[in-house]
C-alpha cells in the first residue's frame, strides 16, 4: 500500500539539476575535438553524462581514440570551460525553489560529480549557491555515480538519515546512485534521458517552476511501503 514520503533533507545534483551547464560541456569537448574532425554525439554524451570527471575523461579518450590521457583531455576541455562556467544559467526556478527549502527550514545539500575546483568555478558569480553550506565533490569521494557513497556521505553532512532523504538529478547514473542509497529520485528532464532512464526516477519534472507554486510532488510523495 502506497504511504506518503515527507523528506527531511533534499541532495540536489549541480550540473543539469540546478545549473544548465550541460551545453557548455558539450561546447567545450566538442572545441577539443574539432582539431581532430571528430564530433561529440548526443548518443555518446548520454553514456557519460553524471560521471566523475576522470571516468567520462576515460570513456572519450578511449570512444574518440584520442592520443591524449583523461587528464590532458580535461586540461584541454578546461581552457575552454573556465570562461564559460560562471555565466552558466541556472534551471528554471531553481533559486526561487532552494529559498523555499530555506523559509521552510528544510536541510538540503549539493552532491555533484564535478571536482570541488570546478564546482566553486561553478557557483563564483552565484551568492544562492555560495549559500549552499553542506556540498561534497567527485573528487571528494571514493566511488563515483552510480555507486551511492556521494548521496550517502551528503545525508551524513546533513546529519539525517539516508532513507529520509530525496534526490533531484538530471542523470541515469544520478537515478541509480540515489536508488542504491534507498532515496526516492525526482528526476530533471534533459535530451540526455531515454526512456528506459526516465523510468528509473519515481517522477519526472521539466523545471522547478512549479514546485515552487506546488510543492507537492515534494512533500507529498506517495511511495510504496516497500521501497528500498
Amino acid at each position: 500500500m502506497p504511504v506518503r514520503f515527507e523528506p527531511k533533507a533534499i541532495l540536489f545534483d549541480l550540473d543539469g539539476t540546478l545549473l544548465d551547464t550541460e551545453p557548455l560541456y558539450t561546447l567545450a569537448t566538442q572545441k577539443v575535438l574539432d582539431p581532430l574532425g571528430k564530433t561529440f554525439t548526443l548518443e555518446f554524451k548520454r553514456t557519460i553524462v553524471g560521471r566523475q570527471a576522470l571516468e567520462s575523461a576515460a570513456m572519450t579518450v578511449n570512444h574518440f581514440e584520442l592520443s591524449l590521457s583523461p587528464a590532458e583531455f580535461l586540461a584541454q576541455r578546461a581552457l575552454y570551460l573556465n570562461s564559460l562556467f560562471p555565466n552558466a544559467e541556472p534551471i528554471a526556478g531553481a533559486e526561487a525553489f532552494l529559498a523555499y527549502l530555506t523559509e521552510r527550514g528544510v536541510a538540503f545539500g549539493i552532491a555533484t560529480s564535478a571536482s570541488r575546483t570546478l564546482f566553486e568555478l561553478k557557483r563564483s558569480t552565484k551568492p544562492w549557491l555560495q549559500a549552499v553550506d553542506i556540498t561534497l565533490c567527485g573528487d571528494e569521494v571514493q566511488a563515483s555515480k552510480p555507486a551511492p557513497e556521494i548521496f550517502l556521505k551528503t545525508a551524513e553532512k546533513l546529519g539525517v538519515r539516508s532513507e529520509d532523504c530525496l534526490v533531484f538529478e538530471d542523470a541515469l547514473t544520478g537515478f541509480l546512485a540515489a536508488k542504491a542509497a534507498s532515496m526516492p529520485v525526482i528526476g530533471i528532464d534533459s535530451p540526455y534521458l531515454l526512456p528506459d532512464d526516465r523510468n528509473q526516477a519515481n517522477a519526472i519534472i521539466t523545471d522547478y517552476l512549479s514546485l515552487v507554486e506546488n510543492p507537492q510532488p515534494v512533500f507529498g510523495m506517495m511511495l510504496d511501503a516497500d521501497f528500498d
